[in-house]
């Protein structure tokens, strides 16, 4: 009998769970599908590409600036288990809340494993503190900042919930609510799984840089959403994760969206009928 390595999971079994590439064979089809709306988003809204928020290649912005100088920020964090994927294969989440008036931040970050996860977790500091500094001049109010992120987006979502950002000189409620969606809140799992051989973590860092070992004092409002037919995995981080804010007394909701995959969940923000889009629009004031 295989040996057990988290849970009810042996390796086999554990690697499978966080395996989007075999569990969504729709994976290629459906970013390709996208294309045209990340296109549209560049050709027929005011944005700026690739603003730079730091010194490496990763730490670059698109951003949307918004309607009447005073709109709410949606800042977006995009997935790829830490290790792939762009912001620009994500510009189609924008959409919605573009057309509304919102101004859309997009942030890329440096990947494993040519960084640390804890180089990523501060670089995802950096690019929320530069969009509350620049707010203004993109549009928004710097105290309508809304934080949203897709997989690995969510995780690091979830992070910035758990920040101290006095250090940094910000105030400590930057963040007036968060979706985070399919995130990854317990990364012990990942840690043991097929994706450490690019992310690297030790045991100590997996744990301190796992939200649910995080939840803060005071946090804002927050929907964790996950897709209905998601892996078994990826529901029980976002149930567990919502557990443990509850546990704190905070504002915390758990959002199971239809029968969505990992992959099509993320399309539910284009849907304004998804009740992921209504949550979100409902955090922002839309």
């Amino acid at each position: 009998m295989p040996e057990l390595v988290y849970g009810p999971y042996d390796q086999e079994g554990l690697d499978l769970e966080y395996d989007m590439k075999r569990r969504c064979p729709h994976f290629a089809e459906t970013f390709a599908s996208y294309q045209p709306v990340n296109d549209r988003m560049v050709s027929e809204f005011d944005c700026r590409l690739d603003v730079k928020f730091g010194n490496s290649s990763g730490e670059t912005l698109d951003v949307w600036p918004g309607r009447g100088g005073s709109a709410p920020v949606a800042f977006f964090i995009h997935g790829g288990y830490w290790r792939s994927f762009d912001k620009a294969m994500f510009r189609y989440v924008a959409e919605r809340f573009v057309e509304a008036g919102a101004a859309v931040v997009l942030n890329n970050y440096d990947l494993c494993p040519e960084v640390t996860m804890t180089e990523i977790v501060r670089q995802n500091r950096a690019a929320l503190a530069w969009t509350y500094r620049n707010a203004k001049e993109i549009g928004a109010d710097p105290d309508r900042i809304h934080v949203t992120g897709h997989s690995a987006g969510g995780h690091l979502a979830a992070i910035l919930l758990a920040t101290d950002w006095n250090p940094l000189g910000l105030p400590g409620d930057i963040v007036k609510s968060a979706l985070p969606l399919s995130g990854l809140f317990d990364l012990e799992p990942i840690r043991l799984s097929y994706l450490n051989a690019d992310l690297r973590m030790d045991e100590e860092e997996a744990r301190s840089l796992s939200p649910l070992n995080s939840v803060p004092d005071r946090m804002p409002p927050t929907v964790v959403a996950v897709g209905g037919g998601e892996t078994d995995e990826f529901r029980r981080q976002s149930r567990v994760y919502v557990d443990a804010c509850r546990s704190k007394g905070h504002d915390a909701s758990y959002l199971e969206v239809g029968n969505c995959d990992h992959v099509f969940v993320a399309g539910e923000y284009r849907n304004p009928s998804s009740p992921l889009a209504a949550a979100m629009f409902a955090q922002m004031g839309l």
